[in-house]
């Protein structure tokens, strides 16, 4: 047995298992599997993940050790050994599938097409995906539905005019250092999702049940502007007298700090934690006394008793993936799924019965009706019934 097999198949299947795994590395794995290569580790491997996740709670009934005992024979209609030697390459998908099942972790579909939808979810009912739209509240308490207003001048304010291109809201002032300071509000529902560009050039995208209150113009030494929510800004750089301007975000009580960067923020009042991830640049988060300095691909996340913590190699797409047309799955649990869909489809969840304990992981298209990402998701045994404007969550 020589160790670099045992390393090898070690990663392998923990990467697979963890739905990291590249496409290289599938093949491989396939590749090794179909020759029988190491096949006396790899049984060892699975073995060790096997009696792991046996031990998680599964009211089935089932027994899963004499599953895996009979899918380790030699071939089909051999009869069971206690020793086991060697393992068939077909088994293998089959044994990580039941790794899957017991372990209660299901991948998904990667920004695959949704299979046909069935009755089974949809009912009489179906919901369309989200569209880009909001509200813009002027200081002055005027309301405009962004959704219906169209290409050009949407308002004046000082000597700011306030412009909607294609569904982006732009901010330009004649003079800003003697602009009066007046804020304004964009806030998108449910299903709504927008991106407007500051009066100083940087650029704000909201995702969909969020908000930003922002001035009209930036005078003072500090850029300040405060979401609810998420939201994805890309901060240019300005400077006044020689100096730079910072530019700082306040999310329910923390806040992020930049001269020019690129970062996101997650402050939903729903969710258990705050997260700012960076993507380029450099920030500073600050909850108090407790601070945090992001290198790009790192995040914050300041949980619900004020801990603020750093985590590293953070996976940036999945975290853009909102803005990129997708939701994105990281060993989220049913209820932080159900959220995610609640948002953008504009629903309400209920959980009818005892639900099973499971996570996920993967990519499906957020330009689907909802009863097609629903469909992607029973594939994990999680089954659903959509009453007009609330999904109902079945055992």
């Amino acid at each position: 047995m020589v160790n670099g097999d045992v390393n090898a198949w070690k990663f392998l299947v923990a990467q697979y298992l963890d739905n990291k795994i590249s496409e290289a590395d599938l093949k491989e794995m396939l590749r090794k599997a179909g020759h029988e290569e190491d096949m006396e580790v790899l049984s060892a491997v699975l073995k060790a993940h096997w009696e792991e996740a046996k031990n998680v709670e599964d009211k089935s009934g089932i027994d899963w050790d004499e599953k895996f005992a009979t899918m380790m024979v030699t071939a089909p209609g051999t009869p069971v050994k206690k020793n086991i030697r060697r393992i068939p390459g077909i088994a293998v998908a089959a044994c990580i599938t039941l790794l899957i099942a017991i372990s209660g972790y299901w991948p998904l579909f990667k920004k695959t097409p949704a299979p046909p939808v069935t009755a089974s979810v949809t009912k009489q009912f179906d919901i369309a995906p989200g569209t880009v739209g909001g509200v813009l509240i002027l200081a002055n308490g005027k309301q405009i539905k962004l959704d219906s207003a169209g290409n050009g001048l949407l308002a004046v304010q000082g000597q700011t005019k306030i412009t909607n291109r294609q569904g982006r809201i732009t901010y330009n002032t004649a003079d800003k250092n003697n602009e009066q300071l007046l804020y304004n509000t964009i806030t998108t529902p449910r299903s709504k999702q927008f991106q407007l560009v500051l009066a100083d050039g940087s650029s704000v995208w909201l995702n969909a049940a969020s908000s930003v209150r922002f001035p009209t113009a930036f005078t003072g030494d500090v850029r300040r502007v405060e979401i609810t929510g998420e939201a994805y800004f890309e901060v240019a750089k300005a400077t006044r007298n020689g100096k730079k301007i910072p530019f700082v975000v306040h999310a329910n009580g923390m806040d992020v700090q930049v001269l020019g960067t690129h970062f996101n923020v997650s402050a939903y009042p729903d969710e258990h934690t705050i997260k700012t991830t960076l993507l380029e640049g450099s920030v500073l988060v600050s909850k108090g006394n407790a601070k945090q300095l992001l290198k790009p691909g790192e995040q914050a996340q300041l949980d619900q008793e004020g801990n603020l913590s750093l985590y590293k190699d953070i996976d940036t797409e999945g975290v853009m993936a909102w803005r990129n047309g997708y939701f994105s799955f990281d060993q989220a649990d049913l209820p932080g799924v159900m959220r995610q869909i609640a948002r953008w489809y504009d629903v309400d969840i209920v959980y009818e019965g005892n639900i099973a304990n499971r996570r996920f992981g993967g990519e499906i298209s957020r330009n689907t009706n909802v009863s097609q990402v629903l469909k992607i998701l029973e594939e994990s045994k999680i089954h659903f019934r959509i009453e007009d404007k609330k999904i109902v969550v079945l055992p």
